[in-house]
């Protein structure tokens, strides 16, 4: 039996120091993502160890809302010099094979946007329009894919967040604040769409998902079996779940250790 495990990399691996938590020793940590010259991402040991020993017959595949530019800088991930075979980037509008694009895939969702013109061009007098506020400090666009704005979390109206959902719902982009980081994303793009793409390719027989954000939740629920990190977005949201979805006990770092313990063991039942 082939299993897919498909997991979300930021807070759900890997974590920053500030989303770490602090019930983590600096001796327990590996540094997974360097950026200019300083240590970016960190993942336990513990994790590391877990996530390189999977079973034979467990093919990982990252799940990420990063760029391609963004992924290629967390290494520590994969053991050796070759990453994953597979891996999805842009929140699933790019599928790498062995490190390069699936032009069939990015073409098809490309196609779909401007059909449904979730474009960028077409959201960004939207935002301006919605957003001129203080409380935002930079706007940046992921590749022509979607749009993120960086915000200053002390002054952003988080009890606004449901209204602005509703606004750009209507136009077809979905709303997630992760962070400092809140992202537009078009409906067109999901993680659970180019996992399933991944998983007829493997021929996987069973897929174990994991993740944090509500960018994450259709990945979870279109697996077989879900975890979500108690500390992220989609939990804080109060986010409906289905039964097949596991949420972790721990928070923070200490809630990728859990959710790799919990893979192998499902890896090795599976068998």
């Amino acid at each position: 039996m082939t299993v897919l495990f498909a997991s979300d990399l930021d807070q759900t691996l890997i974590y920053s120091r500030r989303s770490m938590g602090s019930e983590v020793k600096p001796e327990e940590l590996i540094e997974v993502e360097r950026f200019e010259g300083k240590p970016q991402s960190f993942m336990t040991e513990q994790s590391q160890s877990a996530l390189w020993e999977l079973d034979s017959n467990t093919v990982f595949v990252p799940v990420t809302t990063r760029t391609r530019e963004q992924y290629e800088r967390v290494t520590g991930i994969y053991e050796g010099s070759e990453p994953p075979q597979f891996a999805i980037i842009s929140n699933g509008a790019v599928i790498l094979e062995n490190g390069e694009p699936i032009k069939e895939w990015s073409t098809d969702i490309r196609h779909q946007c401007v059909s449904r013109k979730t474009v960028i061009e077409e959201l960004l007098p939207v935002i301006q329009q919605h957003f001129d506020e203080e409380w935002v400090l930079r706007v940046r666009q992921a590749e022509d894919w979607f749009v993120y704005l960086i915000v200053d979390r002390a002054l952003f109206p988080e009890e606004k967040i449901g209204f602005y959902t509703e606004i750009f719902r209507s136009i077809g982009w979905g709303l997630s604040l992760q962070g400092r980081k809140l992202y537009f994303m078009p409906e067109s793009i999901t993680k659970a769409a180019a996992m399933e793409y991944v998983r007829d390719r493997i021929q996987a027989d069973y897929v174990i998902a994991a993740g944090d954000s509500l960018l994450d939740l259709d990945l979870l629920e279109s697996a077989d079996a879900g975890f979500l990190a108690a500390h992220g977005e989609a939990v804080r949201a109060d986010a409906e779940i289905s039964e097949h979805i596991i949420v972790t006990e721990e928070l923070g770092i200490k809630a990728g250790e859990e959710i790799l313990a919990k893979v192998a063991d499902l890896s090795v039942q599976s068998k």
